[in-house]
C-alpha cells in the first residue's frame, strides 16, 4: 500500500514539475515578434538577414495640439457661443462653491470619489472616442452617467446640473477644466 501511495505521489510530483516547466516556457519574450498585420513581412525580413525597426507608440494628443474648433466640436450651440468668452476664474470659484473639489482633486496622487482633474483638459482629448474635449466635459457635468471613468462608481455625481447651472456657469466651468493641462494652469 505504501508503495502505491509513494508511486502516486511520484506521478503527481512529476506532473506538477512538467506543468511548471510548460508554464515557464510560455513566458513572453519582450523582444520577440507579435502577431500583427506586419508579421509576415517582419519574418521575411528576418530570414533575409534584415533588421526590423519597430515603431515606438505614438503619444496621446494634447489639448494644445487641437484647433479651437476641434476642442469645442459637438457642443450645443448655446454653450459653444458662450464658451468663447467664458471666464475660467469664475469656473474655478463655481467648482469651489458647488463642492466639486470635494470629489475631484488637482493632485494626481490624491484618490477621491471622482476622477482627478489633474491634466483633465489633455485627458478629455481622447477619453471618449468621437467626442471633443469640451463635449466630453459638458457631458460629464450634465449627464455624468453617460460615460463612467473606469474604476469609479456610477450614480455618485448629481445628474441635475443642467437644471442648476446657467449656460454661462457651464461654460465657465468647462473653460476652467480645459485649462487643467500640461501647457496651461495645470
Amino acid at each position: 500500500m505504501k508503495s502505491l501511495q509513494a508511486h502516486g505521489f511520484g506521478w503527481v510530483s512529476g506532473l506538477l514539475l512538467i506543468a511548471a516547466l510548460s508554464l515557464a516556457a510560455c513566458a513572453p519574450d519582450p523582444t520577440g515578434l507579435i502577431i500583427s498585420p506586419q508579421l509576415g513581412e517582419q519574418m521575411a525580413a528576418l530570414e533575409a538577414g534584415n533588421e526590423i525597426v519597430v515603431a515606438e507608440p505614438t503619444e496621446a494628443p494634447k489639448l494644445a495640439d487641437l484647433a479651437p474648433e476641434a476642442v469645442t466640436a459637438g457642443l450645443p450651440d448655446d454653450i459653444a457661443m458662450v464658451l468663447a468668452a467664458a471666464d475660467p476664474a469664475s469656473g474655478e470659484q463655481l467648482a469651489l462653491a458647488r463642492g466639486c473639489v470635494g470629489c475631484h482633486a488637482l493632485d494626481p496622487a490624491a484618490t477621491m470619489t471622482g476622477p482627478t482633474w489633474y491634466h483633465v483638459g489633455d485627458i478629455a482629448v481622447s477619453r471618449v472616442a468621437g467626442e471633443s474635449p469640451a463635449l466630453y466635459l459638458y457631458h460629464s457635468i450634465v449627464n455624468p452617467n453617460l460615460f463612467i471613468v473606469p474604476n469609479y462608481p456610477s450614480n455618485i455625481m448629481p445628474a441635475n446640473y443642467s437644471e442648476q447651472l446657467s449656460t454661462q456657469e457651464l461654460a465657465d466651468l468647462i473653460s476652467y477644466l480645459l485649462q487643467q493641462n500640461e501647457t496651461e494652469g495645470g
